[in-house]
């Protein structure tokens, strides 16, 4: 039949353990500093202490997506965020040094 369109199916979304406590641990984090800056009036140093932690929960996250399985870009990210070099890539980059 004309009208029928094959296609592939799409893989199961890997599931990362580490990733969802971080992302847990982030947005925990987030919504605490949102509640504190909206209940009472904050002075800059206690401004900064809120900041510096949810800057800590951020660059966990990036650290654990870029290089979080055993130096390996985290599979259960939204998308690649590093991958592996093109063979031809890997080959031009030798060829120029």
């Amino acid at each position: 039949m004309p009208g029928i369109v094959k296609s592939r199916g799409m893989a199961a979304k890997i599931q990362c353990e580490a990733l969802n406590q971080i992302l847990e641990e982030a947005v925990s984090a987030f919504r605490d500093a949102r509640e504190i800056r909206r209940s009472k009036d904050l002075s800059f140093v206690e401004d900064a202490a809120l900041t510096r932690g949810e800057h800590k929960k951020i660059d966990a996250l990036v650290k654990h997506l870029l290089a979080g399985h055993d130096g390996r870009p985290c599979p259960a990210g939204d998308r690649p965020i590093v991958g592996e070099p093109r063979r031809t890539e890997f080959l031009r980059k030798r060829a120029v040094a």
